[in-house]
């Protein structure tokens, strides 16, 4: 009878672990969701802005804020990333001064953007 209550509590301490660990997967695969649009718009906004200004780097607030909300969401699934993202949104609200900086090597290109929503999707 003894063996029987114990894999009877075995049973259930299995089942909430399982359940548990079925939320927390679901919670990533948000989060990825989540992040992978967040900097798609992003790289949306910056591409078109871009195009639409013959590539001139000129502080843009706008693009900072998508920038940093991009930041904020991957950070929850990719700390190096959502710092570089970080970056990023820095690099928008005064471009030039990271150029005479000389860290304007340190912002992620579009092109590396790309291959980053590339990775985060295969997490899916």
């Amino acid at each position: 009878m003894a063996a029987a209550f114990d894999i009877a509590i075995l049973w259930t301490v299995f089942k909430d672990i399982g359940t548990f660990l079925k939320e927390q997967t679901d919670k990533n695969k948000e989060n990825v969701i989540n992040a992978h649009k967040d900097i798609n718009t992003a790289f949306i906004k910056t591409y078109d802005y871009l195009k639409n200004n013959n590539g001139k780097y000129i502080p843009n607030t706008e693009l900072a804020e998508v920038w940093n909300q991009a930041s904020a969401s991957i950070l929850r699934v990719d700390k190096r990333l959502g710092e570089t993202l970080y970056n990023k949104s820095r690099f928008w609200l005064n471009p030039e001064l990271y150029i005479n900086l000389n860290r304007d090597s340190e912002i992620i290109e579009l092109n590396q953007v790309v291959d980053e929503m590339e990775r985060l999707r295969i997490k899916l």
